[in-house]
């Protein structure tokens, strides 16, 4: 009797990922921010402006939602370790989840089996580190990813009063996933949009339940001071930590003091100038937006690769242009790479290759540029020092640049002239 190994083997791997959750559910993440942060709230006390310890000589700023805190009041009265991981269990089917519906947007039955595992292999290997510092830190971004794109797909199959339930929910945790607001209207989703906006309201004053009414504006408004991007700590971000257009161009525009005494700044302007640029520069990155969705609007997106494409920028875009972030939310570049490694992948060959020699290397340079300034820079592989001088000039920010290029480059126009061929 031939026993068939293969069948088994997902059954294998769970162990090695279920010792790993827990090694990570053992130590303290940002997880246990948002647990003591749900402890003040339930004794009736504000979470904000007030730093949280986190293990010895770590302490951190509470940024979610009073709705968040309320949320984990339940669980803040478990020991940490329970709380953990099942936050990391959760988080495990939350990726699941996530390449279940990047893969939605293509037509699988294109691709080989040979294919379609070279597309799961660079999906990890590009997200490897994203993916790991999630889970070291127990943050928050898989599920925010997850929520969105979950609440995109039931908005898309008409199930607008749990798909923009779900979108206000993560919105209201982390204001970062507001940019799908203007597509979803763009692309004439005005049920959706609706259905997100009456749940963004009443989540915001759903904690009134359990708080109370003045307790609940208090927090909401001590919440509004602490995440108002026009705070002084949010207009320079010179450490190592953030990650971001708020942390690159002021260091490149003014003197700045970071953690590391290397000099950065190309000029030497004033506060006052280089918010002006850095705004500009934001609004000018959002805005185009519009390259990437083309002029149909109020329209249904052309089919399921255009969408990818067109999300794939909204997503990557959000790391970059909000304040405050750090490695972990970098992870929002996955529909990026995912597209940008399917397009690679259906092109390989030169009898079906939808663009030119030149093209088609250009996007390998600059992806493995990208892939060596956002990942290959971890201090895991370069050391700590190198990897602390990496973040000091921010290559992160500047990996995610390199993607927008690329993405420029794997423009689904390509795949439709292929097909008119």
């Amino acid at each position: 009797m031939i026993i068939p190994i293969k069948k088994y083997i997902p059954y294998f791997l769970c162990i090695p990922v279920l010792g790993f959750l827990i090694m990570e559910a053992l130590g303290n993440g940002d997880f246990k921010v948002f647990l003591e942060a749900a402890k003040l709230v339930g004794a009736g006390k504000t979470p904000y402006h007030q730093w949280i310890f986190i293990s010895e000589g770590n302490y951190a700023y509470y940024y979610y939602s009073p709705l968040w805190a309320v949320i984990l009041i339940p669980f803040s009265h478990l020991p940490n370790f329970f709380s953990n991981l099942t936050w990391l269990l959760a988080n495990t089917w939350f990726l699941y989840r996530i390449w279940i519906l990047l893969t939605k947007f293509i037509d699988l039955q294109n691709l080989s089996k040979k294919q379609i595992t070279w597309l799961l292999f660079l999906c990890i290997l590009l997200n490897a580190r994203f993916i790991l510092y999630n889970f070291g830190m127990i943050q928050m971004t898989i599920f925010l990813l997850w929520g969105a794109m979950e609440s995109l797909r039931l908005i898309r199959i008409k199930k607008f009063l749990f798909g923009g339930m779900l979108l206000a929910l993560v919105i209201n945790i982390k204001v970062l996933p507001i940019l799908l607001i203007p597509y979803l209207i763009y692309r004439k989703e005005l049920k959706g949009t609706l259905s997100t906006l009456f749940f963004s309201l009443l989540f915001l004053f759903l904690p009134c339940l359990v708080l109370g009414w003045s307790t609940n504006l208090h927090l909401l408004s001590d919440w509004w001071r602490v995440i108002n991007p026009d705070n002084a700590e949010h207009l320079l971000e010179p450490e190592i930590g953030p990650h971001s257009l708020t942390a690159l161009i002021p260091a490149l525009l003014m003197k700045t003091v970071g953690t590391l005494p290397f000099s950065r700044n190309i000029f030497n302007l004033d506060l006052f100038t280089t918010t002006c640029i850095l705004n500009a520069v934001r609004i000018g990155l959002f805005l185009f937006t519009f390259y990437f969705l083309r002029w149909s609007p109020f329209r249904h997106a052309k089919s399921g690769f255009h969408e990818i494409y067109e999300l794939s920028y909204i997503f990557l875009l959000i790391p970059l242009i909000f304040p405050h972030q750090q490695k972990y939310a970098f992870f929002l570049a996955s529909p990026a790479l995912f597209y940008i490694s399917w397009f690679i992948i259906t092109n390989y060959r030169p009898a079906t290759r939808a663009t030119t020699k030149t093209r088609y290397f250009i996007i390998i340079l600059l992806l493995f540029l990208s892939f060596v300034l956002m990942t290959l820079s971890s201090d895991g592989i370069i050391g700590r020092y190198l990897n602390q001088i990496t973040q000091h000039y921010k290559t992160i920010t500047y990996g995610a640049l390199l993607l927008i290029v690329v993405l420029i480059l794997c423009s689904p126009m390509h795949i439709e002239k292929r097909k008119l061929k």
